[in-house]
């Protein structure tokens, strides 16, 4: 199942993101810049699809350049030890697969891999107010529900709530 809308893709027409993020930020907090409040996507499929689905001109993109961690955690004889260490390409495309094969499956786009992924907020929205007015549009499908399924709901919800505003 593919994304059929006529809509220009919204990853290709994503403006640069207005300002200078945090280089680490929570979903569920605004980020305030000369253009308005964004919030930062997470590198899930999910959140790719949320971000896809709503209004494509509030959707916008920085080019990545930190240098993320992993933390690692070794049982052994010696006893329990954690430490961090850089995030590797392998580990970057493995994430990346996970996000696009989600954004595949629900018959969207695939997201561009090298970037931050931003949503302008209307000025009264929260993260949560997004995420609990999705929910609500979804709460009517069977449990095992494949994802495709969910779409023109989270669309609809996201385009109200957008429209609202």
């Amino acid at each position: 199942m593919r994304d059929t809308s006529a809509a220009p893709n919204a990853w290709d027409t994503a403006a640069p993101f207005p300002g200078s993020p945090p280089d680490i930020s929570d979903r569920r907090h605004a980020i305030g810049t000369p253009d308005g409040r964004y919030w930062e996507l997470s590198e899930s499929g999910w959140d790719a699809m949320l971000g896809y689905l709503a209004d494509p001109a509030t959707l916008a993109r920085l080019a990545e350049f930190r240098q993320h961690q992993v933390e690692v955690k070794v049982i052994d004889r010696a006893g329990e030890r954690t430490f961090f260490e850089p995030r590797t390409a392998d580990d970057q495309a493995i994430i990346d697969e996970a996000a696009n094969s989600f954004l595949r499956d629900v018959g969207l786009p695939e997201r561009p891999a090298g970037y931050r992924w931003f949503q302008r907020l209307p000025d009264d929205l929260t993260v949560r107010d997004i995420d609990e007015a999705v929910y609500e549009a979804i709460k009517h499908l069977p449990l095992d529900h494949h994802p495709a399924e969910a779409v023109p709901a989270i669309r609809a919800a996201l385009e109200e709530l957008y429209r609202e505003r």
